[in-house]
């Protein structure tokens, strides 16, 4: 295993990583992850071999909070740690922020044994572009 820190992958790798478990749509691209990859503030590639199993990013201001995005593990490597690997990476990152958050609609067991827990006030969002 090799962990990979701020280096943009093999994009082709990357899209099939996020395809095999059913994220991005149809038109979205390389050209669309490079632009994602690079206004990210934080990311990290997992690989064996010479083949992406895990990713994960982080959109931060590295004093008062962190948004972990995208963490996500193929899944034939799932439950081998991969994935508390990348969060606890990225959370290495930015030891003086005061909150890091997330949002999950699957994971949210995973993201308890971490030690996540439910925000005290209720999320929000605008979906826009789709």
């Amino acid at each position: 295993m090799k962990v990979v820190e701020n280096t943009i992958p093999d994009l082709a790798q990357l899209l099939n990583l996020y395809r095999t478990v059913g994220w991005l749509k149809s038109n979205d691209n390389i050209d669309f992850l490079k632009e994602v990859l690079l206004n990210s503030d934080e990311f990290i590639c997992i690989y064996v071999g010479t083949t992406l199993v895990a990713f994960g990013r982080m959109l931060t201001d590295y004093h008062m909070s962190a948004f972990l995005d995208d963490i996500v593990v193929h899944p034939n490597f799932r439950r081998m740690g991969l994935g508390t690997e990348v969060v606890k990476h990225l959370i290495s990152k930015v030891p003086h922020v005061k909150k890091v958050k997330l949002t999950t609609y699957y994971a949210s067991e995973f993201y308890k044994k971490l030690k996540f827990q439910k925000p005290s006030c209720t999320p929000m969002e605008l979906i826009v572009n789709i």
